[in-house]
């Protein structure tokens, strides 16, 4: 309760019918990172505006604390190439001040991060007798450790086994952290969290390897005759071993996480958000793959005609959002919006909502 009313007093005035963009309030443009994610936090969690400012504070509230995070970390890495803005927050100072929470929770009054850890505080550490706060306090010490474990100069991921493992890391323990997660649902958000991860390294192929980043695994690479070079100086399209590489990983290997993520997909007696965070989520995976196969693997041009069909998908799915928000997002929107037949799981997801709904 006293979380709830704190949260209530910090986004009074801040979420309105008016605030229109999530990534005013999360912080996308903060602090110096790879890349303004502005653009991608609409993508991601555009829909967690409309919904009723009680919910919609707590999801804002959860995604802007992993935002920060991020953007830490992002900062902390470019810094080391190319050192600006000394006084900035870095993410070894949150460490620092985190760790100081979960030995003696209390947090220091000197932090420069002590607004956000006091939200933290009231979160988890003064509700920590819920069984579902102590799992998503779990998931979120186990995401800090991994954002500070990957975000690093050089990395390069060996094998397949360990590329499932940073997955598992990054995409799982995060949507753990998400609110309105109930115990019964926690494992089915980890395998969804994992396929999540899994589509944002493919969608951000291009931005990562400009910055000399590439998350496909060694093995992965080896096996079909392509080079981390290559990927990194954005050759690979012109290798035919990257397209069977890419059939591979899209065809096969993505069949056995889309097969794990399922269970979410058919939970029963989810959250009304996660259900929309479920449907929204699959629009996008569905986007990212298309365009993907559209630019026949050619990760250079992605970027450009995924961003504009984003820029074009948006008002409609928000629209959607606002006007039938117990209804499953149609599998594409075509120019005249007109939906498309929805899928067997789509159907069965309505049916719930409905029952939600009475």
């Amino acid at each position: 309760m006293k979380y709830a009313t704190g949260l209530h007093s910090r986004f009074t005035g801040l979420i309105s019918p008016k605030t229109e963009m999530i990534a005013s309030l999360v912080g996308s443009s903060n602090y110096r990172g790879v890349a303004d994610d502005a653009l991608k936090d609409e993508d991601n969690a555009g829909w967690v505006m409309k919904l009723d400012p009680p919910v919609c504070a707590q999801w804002v509230e959860r995604i802007r604390w992993i935002r920060l995070i991020d953007r830490f970390a992002e900062r902390e890495l470019l810094d080391k190439r190319q050192p600006v803005n000394k006084g900035q927050p870095t993410l070894q100072n949150f460490l620092a001040d985190w760790q100081h929470l979960v030995s003696t929770g209390t947090v220091k009054p000197e932090s420069a991060h002590s607004s956000l850890l006091n939200a933290m505080q009231l979160c988890w550490f003064d509700q920590a007798n819920l069984p579902s706060i102590q799992l998503s306090l779990t998931a979120w010490k186990q995401y800090v450790q991994a954002i500070a474990h990957y975000h690093t100069d050089y990395l390069i991921i060996h094998t397949i086994a360990e590329y499932e493992q940073m997955l598992t890391a990054l995409g799982g323990s995060l949507f753990q952290v998400l609110p309105f997660l109930s115990e019964a649902h926690h494992q089915a958000a980890h395998y969804f969290g994992i396929m999540d991860q899994f589509y944002n390294h493919l969608r951000d192929l291009h931005e990562d390897a400009k910055q000399g980043i590439c998350n496909l695994p060694s093995e992965l690479l080896d096996e079909f005759g392509v080079s981390r070079a290559e990927i990194l100086q954005q050759q690979a399209i012109k290798n035919p071993g990257y397209h069977r590489m890419m059939q591979f990983w899209l065809e096969e290997y993505l069949h056995k996480l889309r097969f794990n993520a399922e269970r979410l997909l058919r939970a029963e007696n989810l959250h009304p958000s996660w259900q929309i965070l479920c449907d929204w989520s699959t629009y996008r995976y569905r986007r990212i793959e298309r365009v993907f196969r559209e630019c026949q693997f050619d990760y250079t041009q992605f970027s450009q005609v995924y961003w504009q069909q984003v820029r074009r998908d948006l008002p409609l799915m928000l629209n959607h959002i606002c006007h039938h928000p117990a209804q499953p997002l149609p599998l594409k929107f075509s120019p005249q919006t007109i939906p498309v037949q929805p899928t067997s799981v789509q159907v069965k997801r309505l049916e719930r909502s409905s029952s939600w709904a009475a």
